[in-house]
């Protein structure tokens, strides 16, 4: 396995805060409708619904982690059917960000290593917290 940070560059600190932020909001609407629709009572909002939703996204940073060392799993690598559909076209018009001096590089642009490094990331960027959240509202 390589290094893991040398895989780092800094244009695709955008691709996982972006991830991030979408996977947080998903994350709170998870445990929200947890504790409206599944929660009996004895249990409150940062103890079930955060530890297991922590617990989820450790396990998908998992993953990540073995993709990046070659592992493949078929029903949830889908980078071979979109390799068979071709390639998107890139959209044709321009955008502001087209003129900027910073290069932007969104997620569809990164390698398939780079791509699971981003997942990796922001899922521990979550799922460490939420996990550790979890286990000491259940504690105390």
């Amino acid at each position: 396995m390589k290094k893991l940070f040398s895989i780092y560059k800094k244009d695709m600190f955008r691709a996982i805060l972006y991830k991030t932020v979408t996977r947080a909001s998903v994350a709170l609407c998870v445990c929200l409708l947890w504790e409206r629709f599944l929660s009996d009572g004895h249990f409150t909002i940062w103890e079930a619904p955060c530890l297991a939703v922590g617990a989820i996204f450790l396990g998908w940073a998992w993953l990540s982690y073995l993709r990046l060392d070659g592992v493949r799993v078929p029903f949830l690598d889908r980078d071979k059917l979109s390799s068979e559909r071709g390639q998107r076209r890139s959209h044709a018009s321009h955008t502001m960000a087209d003129f900027a001096d910073e290069k932007i590089v969104s997620f569809d642009e990164l390698s398939p290593e780079e791509k699971s490094f981003c997942s990796m990331l922001s899922s521990l960027i979550l799922g460490v917290p939420m996990t550790a959240i979890g286990l000491l509202a259940g504690v105390l």
